[in-house]
């Protein structure tokens, strides 16, 4: 049997529409599971079961998973991969943006685990391996970037809320799993938007001079692609992982280790 199937598994992935999303939503399911996408608004064309979820919200959260158990009785798989990264100068970064980063970012990630832990609980106990939460941190909750504060607070925070989690959960015996992906910089809409506000803070430094220098500083020389997250994501959500818990997976062509 291939520990890495997902055959039936119920799944909840945050964030779907984006490009990290979308990538790991479309591995779940060809690996076997029924994933429920969620973001703030539903992707246009799209035929899949979605639920609009703002992730900063308790009631949102806890009418996605009503329904969630109402349909499927259970929820096996949660992927926090919500997320922001608003770029500024410290002196310059409004307070009210820097709080909506914490609260995307941190707080939809304990939402998650919150509301989500007792349904996961009881799927957990019927699965092999029990059920896993994957969230989606960074290479800067590990290394800092500059015009990038608020986002690499919060995804340190993120990294310490899921060991945080896992050691609870087991001090508890629930039996869920919780573990992080870290990629790094990742071919994106994001990316592009990221680079984009980048030159405009450094003076006007071209974009495609920025992309040049953020792929030679990494070992392996280019951007990592939303598959590759994915890849990671399928792995620590599968019985392949049963025994990874409050752990971490560096995406970044071993940006981290250099």
């Amino acid at each position: 049997m291939d520990a890495t199937r997902l055959d039936g598994a119920i799944a909840l992935v945050t964030g779907a529409s984006g490009d990290i999303g979308a990538a790991v939503c479309s591995l779940l399911e060809a690996r076997g599971a029924m994933v429920v996408r969620s973001d703030l608004r539903a992707p246009s064309g799209g035929k899949q079961e979605f639920l609009a979820l703002d992730v900063t919200s308790e009631g949102s959260w806890a009418e996605v998973l009503g329904v969630i158990e109402s349909r499927h009785g259970a929820l096996d798989i949660l992927v926090n991969n919500a997320g922001i990264a608003p770029m500024e100068r410290i002196d310059a970064m409004a307070l009210e943006d820097w709080r909506r980063c914490q609260q995307v970012n941190v707080e939809g990630v304990f939402l998650g685990l919150k509301h989500a832990s007792p349904l996961l609980a009881r799927s957990g106990s019927r699965r092999p391996g029990g059920a896993a939460v994957v969230n989606l941190c960074s290479g800067a909750s590990d290394r800092p970037a500059a015009f990038s504060a608020a986002y690499c607070v919060s995804k340190a925070a993120a990294r310490m809320l899921t060991r945080a989690a896992a050691v609870e959960f087991a001090a508890l015996k629930m039996p869920i799993r919780v573990n992080s992906v870290h990629p790094g910089v990742v071919e994106s809409a994001m990316m592009d938007d990221i680079l984009a506000t980048y030159s405009r803070i450094t003076g006007g430094t071209p974009v495609e001079t920025l992309r040049a220098g953020v792929a030679a500083g990494n070992p392996m020389g280019r951007f990592v692609d939303p598959a590759e997250v994915a890849e990671a994501v399928a792995f620590l959500a599968s019985s392949a992982a049963r025994y990874v818990h409050g752990d971490a997976i560096h995406v970044d062509g071993g940006y981290a280790a250099a």
